[in-house]
């Protein structure tokens, strides 16, 4: 955790998650959700350069934007300046003040360059100059649970479900005691799978982009209610084609959730027990907790638990609190609340 404060200003409480698919922002007035992607353009008229940004960005160019950070941090100078751009926009879209007090959620890292870059982007923008923090962003999403501030206090473990990455972490009061990050199980790498899936179903006569193959994940994905999900084209001599959709998603998304299910059970839980037996011994017998993008999906957190309770011979329950994809930045806004109220 890293702090700076001004007591002689008002602040007001905000929370950043940013994160390599989305950017959520959790302020008083609520939870705002885009895109964190940014296209160059150019006036064609007067010449005039700059940049659109989110949901707009993607509305107007497609997969052909620039998604400009890999597990949650920027890998250069390159991209740490994009992502200034993108935030200083972003952050003066929706009117968020210098007089703020800002808590970023940020996953775990080994590399202190990626870690630098992203720390020096926040220190440029034009907010938090009352006081800005930085939190692992899976230890924030437990918060998010009815228990609120009071998971600071507890032993758990939380499943941090990415876009880009998987992450584990097992916290102590407060403290990470051990965490591990993996970007080989990923919902980027499910999308692929589907786009392929969809591919290999039409004998390659359709090949989406990847943001359709998202979309058509976020839609339709259901491990719980599996609804037949029809999608026709028309094909250049081919005329018109359908193919079911929800075939080719089950099986990605079955697929990553057996992955996760082993990363936890064959990798995490393991070393965990090799480093802190103690803390280990604590957290089998406790809730899991999972968020992130993929815990949105109907049924997913039924069937990881109950592929946990089969590889660990434990009784497992998973506990998700709600919108598990916002919930790191609404744990970054109760600790910005938190600061704000009691200095």
């Amino acid at each position: 955790m890293e702090s700076v404060e001004k007591s002689e200003i008002i602040a007001i409480p905000v929370g950043i998650k940013i994160g390599s698919q989305h950017t959520v922002i959790v302020t008083d007035e609520g939870e705002f959700v885009t895109h964190t992607c940014i296209r160059d353009v150019e006036n064609p008229v007067t010449g005039e350069k700059g940049y659109v940004i989110g949901d707009e960005a993607l509305e107007l160019f497609g997969d052909d934007v620039n998604y400009m950070l890999r597990g949650g941090f920027p890998g250069s100078e390159e991209e740490a300046e994009l992502l200034k751009v993108y935030l200083t926009k972003l952050v003066r879209e929706y009117d968020i003040p210098e007089s703020s007090y800002v808590t970023y959620a940020v996953p775990s890292i080994e590399s202190d360059i990626c870690l630098n870059l992203l720390k020096k982007v926040i220190a440029q923008l034009p907010v938090g100059w009352v006081g800005k923090e930085m939190w692992n962003d899976s230890f924030l999403g437990a918060l998010a649970l009815p228990e609120g501030m009071e998971m600071i206090n507890k032993t758990f473990l939380v499943i941090n479900l990415g876009s880009s990455t998987t992450e584990i972490v097992a916290v102590r009061r407060g403290e990470i005691v051990y965490s591990l990050v993996t970007g080989a199980i990923s919902g980027d790498i499910v999308d692929r799978r589907i786009r392929n899936e969809i591919q290999n179903e039409t004998r390659g006569a359709v090949n989406i982009d990847l943001n359709t193959a998202r979309e058509f994940k976020e839609k339709y994905a259901n491990l719980k209610n599996w609804e037949k999900v029809q999608e026709t084209v028309h094909l250049f001599e081919k005329g018109r084609y359908s193919f079911r959709i929800d075939e080719c998603i089950i099986k990605p998304v079955n697929e990553y959730t057996e992955e996760v299910a082993d990363f936890v059970a064959m990798q995490f839980l393991p070393e965990l027990a090799e480093r802190n037996f103690s803390v280990y011994r604590q957290i089998i017998r406790k809730d899991f907790i999972l968020i992130g993008g993929m815990a949105e999906i109907p049924g997913l957190p039924e069937k990881l638990e109950t592929i946990l309770r089969d590889r660990l011979g434990v009784n497992i329950n998973i506990k998700v609190p709600e919108r598990p994809s916002t919930a790191s930045a609404r744990g970054a806004y109760m600790i910005s609340k938190f600061r704000v109220e009691n200095r």
